[in-house]
């Protein structure tokens, strides 16, 4: 891949600056992941973007299926992603994916980029931004390993139990958007109830734990109910700060 140094003048950037790579296993989700990096960017022209290297590889094998079904380990996959976006200059990879992230140690451990933690960073987002009891909105798997639970837990944020008929409904609405990546009137709305719900069982902020909910969090803007942190608005923020851009641009930060 061609390496394009600054011009100079007003077509500048750091001459140093890095890349950021992203391994996307999923379309939608890896769609989305640029989306929110893109909008963090307080750029007047093209060349104030950073360079992104995306891999959007949804052969890699199934996350739930190989958690649940004991099929192939997409942890190898993913972690060849990894080095070899590093290896065309990406300084820091995402891997836009929550139940990825029960594997996070097999790909993510000696890696030759910086991999941030989307679920660790989530939970330190919430406690900073004053969350007390929060409801996890994520996968049945994701759920049941109560991954999100624990991150949060460990920063001293209770959480709010999702009951069975809850948690369909957000899986309803995870495979909704899976199929056609719709982020319209129709999901929004459907994520405005979930978020009721949550808010009737004493939560006061939510955390939008799978990445295709962060579609439609980040469609619905500033009409949803209560606070939520989005696990790939977090990933963004982290991948632009480890190469050095810094905005105070956030679409979840409401009172």
């Amino acid at each position: 891949m061609p390496v394009i140094r600054p011009r100079g003048g007003p077509v500048s950037w750091p001459q140093d600056e890095a890349a950021i790579g992203v391994v996307g296993v999923a379309p939608w989700a890896t769609v989305d992941f640029c989306a929110a990096l893109y909008g963090l960017v307080d750029a007047k022209k093209d060349w104030h973007y950073p360079r992104v290297l995306v891999d959007a590889n949804s052969k890699i094998p199934s996350r739930g299926r190989h958690l649940e079904l004991g099929e192939d380990d997409p942890s190898p996959a993913i972690r060849a992603t990894i080095d070899e976006l590093a290896a065309q200059g990406a300084a820091v990879v995402a891997v836009p994916c929550n139940t990825a992230h029960l594997l996070f140690e097999r790909w993510a451990t000696g890696a030759a980029a910086a991999v941030p933690n989307a679920i660790a960073l989530t939970a330190s987002a919430a406690r900073k931004r004053g969350a007390r009891r929060a409801a996890v909105l994520s996968s049945r798997l994701i759920a049941e390993k109560r991954l999100y639970q624990r991150a949060l837990e460990a920063e001293g944020v209770a959480t709010v139990e999702i009951d069975a008929e809850l948690q369909t409904r957000v899986g309803e609405l995870i495979a909704r958007v899976k199929v056609n990546g719709g982020a319209g009137t129709t999901e929004q709305q459907r994520l405005r109830v979930l978020l009721d719900a949550a808010q009737a069982r004493w939560a006061d902020f939510a955390i939008l734990g799978c990445t295709e909910l962060s579609a439609v969090g980040a469609a619905s803007e500033r009409a949803l109910p209560m606070p939520v942190v989005d696990s790939n608005q977090e990933l963004a923020r982290a991948c632009l700060a480890r190469i050095g851009i810094v905005s105070e641009r956030d679409r979840f930060s409401r009172t």
